[in-house]
């Protein structure tokens, strides 16, 4: 069983190709595997994603707009999330994201909301839920995550093999290929020491390939 932590920009350029890449090795090796989506918004994360679309991200007007838009998505997704639960979640994600490949070249503020109506949620209740309490603490849920795993970019993969007894993940940032992934979930020839169950999530258990 593998545990995978995909930590994404919710609007991020890359970010749809990794899940694709990480759906299908998974399918076609037929293994079991659990993903967890955790989608990141900050200075860094924005700045990087205007990089690659090559946008200016000096230029004050552009980058006030890329981080609201990032924003936003991210709100919504923890709103989704908490309304309907995660699956509704990932599929607001997923359809967002394949829009923002196939479609625009970057995230108009509209586009969310078609993709909430699309997805027949409530655009209201969601709204009202992006401001509340509880998206904001699981929005921090999600940035200690981060912290504490050292995610310093997106999209950031980490994968924890459950039957490894070494206890330890490994941490691959920005774009992987198939046949890496595919090697990953195949037998791993490394073993670092057991170490206790408490430390088991900290950053000093995550191997950088």
């Amino acid at each position: 069983m593998f545990e995978i932590f995909l930590f994404i920009n919710p609007i991020g350029l890359y970010c749809y190709d990794i899940e694709n890449k990480v759906k299908k090795v998974i399918d076609n090796l037929e293994i079991d595997a659990c993903c967890h989506f955790i989608p990141l918004a900050n200075v860094n994360v924005i700045q990087d994603d205007m990089i690659r679309r090559r946008m200016m991200a000096q230029k004050l007007g552009s980058f006030s707009y890329c981080t609201v838009a990032t924003n936003r998505a991210l709100e919504e997704y923890h709103a989704i999330k908490i309304a309907y639960g995660n699956k509704k979640a990932r599929r607001f994600l997923r359809e967002l994201q394949q829009k923002l490949n196939e479609e625009v070249a970057f995230c108009p503020l509209e586009l969310s909301e078609k993709v909430i109506q699309k997805l027949n949620l409530n655009v209201e209740k969601i709204n009202q839920l992006r401001s509340s309490d509880y998206v904001k603490d699981s929005i921090i849920q999600d940035r200690n995550l981060a912290a504490q795993w050292n995610i310093k970019k997106t999209p950031t993969t980490v994968i924890f093999n459950e039957n490894d007894a070494s206890e330890s993940g490994i941490l691959l940032e920005g774009l992987i290929n198939e046949d890496q992934l595919a090697n990953i979930f195949r037998p791993q020839p490394y073993i670092q020491p057991k170490n206790s169950f408490t430390e088991l999530f900290s950053a000093n258990h995550l191997r950088l390939i």
